[in-house]
């Protein structure tokens, strides 16, 4: 391995590790955004642009839905209520680099990122035991409570914070399990590299169940059934099974984690969401920073309610962008993952987690187009690996 080599590996890793433990360790989202910008996406743009400057056309090309779907995003802003072009301009420049370099960066040292991707979710997994034992040890409270408690704030020491709640964290490593093994799946193959998954995935499941979030399993359930569904290998199967003991162990242990709740007043919120939805359903009402409040009566005792999201990506989309933009986001994502289903792109495993991140959207989707955010490992990230992964194969070596 060369000293550039090196030095590309060492990048990759560290902002990785940001990437996937670093919304544990800020307790400010702005700090990590900030130095996010400087330590990852500018260089990353810069050596996106040096690689794909040899193919404009094509690149240009192989992403047509992307570009299309993100001007017409952030154009989008200045007919809002409230703009925010500041917001809206760096979610373009943030997401528009990370397609750029994960398919640049596949094309010159696939190796290297494949290596610096699963050393950034072993680190995220890491971060994510800390939060557990903290938690759990350290604050004192019972394994019955979920993890964080109910929008609490637990000051650890002066390094640790404990800030998210479950809803974030869920978004945030419910699909990194799958990364991990695809990651695992395009190096070569040594004992560590075999076991590293499945100690990320160990922990990562941990941490999930701690959270009691019924929405995680079900994605979870979406992503392993996807697995024998395009394979059609039937150990692949063990993954939906390891699954189903686990809701099956809650059921026994614990069923209230998925029976107490009812539905969490989704039904009433996408109902009063849709209705928003309906006064400007082509182009939707914009982007803006927050959308209005939904005010519900509650289902289960007939009392007002207000929420700030309506716990839905589709519908965030729909809200902001209306149909039209919600049919240029698909546009984003169709192709590589109808592509996927070949054998010969191997993508497989991309995805899985794609099929889970946008599983998990379906109850818990926040804002739908925005800088780095809890919601990109369910999102972005996994729509940018599907597409580097198809995209690849279609150039010559």
């Amino acid at each position: 391995m060369t000293r550039k080599e090196k030095l590309l590996l060492v990048w990759m890793t560290v902002s990785f590790c940001l990437f996937f433990g670093g919304l544990l360790m800020f307790d400010r989202r702005p700090r990590l955004l900030n130095v996010l910008d400087v330590l990852f996406f500018v260089p990353a743009f810069v050596y996106a642009v040096r690689v794909h400057l040899s193919d404009v056309r094509g690149f240009l090309k192989q992403n047509l839905w992307l570009l299309v779907f993100l001007v017409f995003a952030t154009a989008s802003t200045f007919f809002a209520e409230q703009p925010n072009v500041t917001r809206f301009t760096r979610a373009f420049f943030q997401i528009f680099t990370l397609f750029a370099f994960t398919q640049a960066i596949l094309r010159t040292h696939a190796t290297l990122f494949w290596r610096a991707l699963l050393g950034g979710i072993l680190f995220g997994a890491l971060v994510a035991m800390v939060d557990f034992y903290c938690y759990y040890f350290v604050v004192g409270r019972p394994f019955s409570d979920q993890l964080y408690g109910n929008f609490e704030v637990f000051h650890i020491n002066r390094f640790i914070t404990l800030s998210t709640n479950q809803l974030h964290a869920s978004m945030y490593f419910v699909t990194l399990p799958f990364f991990a093994f695809l990651a695992a799946s395009r190096l070569p193959q040594s004992l560590m590299v075999r076991l590293a998954p499945y100690a990320a995935t160990l922990m990562i499941v941990v941490y999930l169940i701690a959270n009691q979030r019924r929405s995680t399993l079900v994605a979870l359930v979406a992503g392993c059934l996807i697995l024998p569904l395009v394979t059609l290998k039937k150990k692949l199967i063990v993954p939906l099974l390891l699954v189903g003991v686990i809701i099956g162990s809650i059921f026994v242990i614990k069923p209230d984690i998925i029976v107490e709740r009812g539905a969490s007043n989704r039904f009433a919120i996408w109902t009063e969401t849709w209705n928003a939805i309906s006064e400007r359903p082509l182009f939707g009402h914009a982007m803006a920073g927050q959308m209005p409040d939904l005010h519900i009566i509650r289902p289960d005792n007939g009392r007002p309610d207000v929420y700030s999201h309506p716990h839905n990506y589709y519908l965030s989309v729909l809200y902001y962008l209306g149909f039209v933009g919600l049919a240029l986001w698909i546009m984003i994502w169709l192709p590589s993952a109808w592509r996927s289903l070949y054998p010969g792109y191997k993508a497989h495993l991309a995805l899985a987690a794609l099929a889970t991140g946008l599983t998990a959207v379906l109850f818990d989707g926040v804002h739908p187009y925005t800088p780095f955010m809890y919601n990109w490992p369910s999102v972005w990230i996994p729509m940018a690996l599907l597409a580097a992964c198809t995209q690849r194969q279609r150039r010559p070596a």
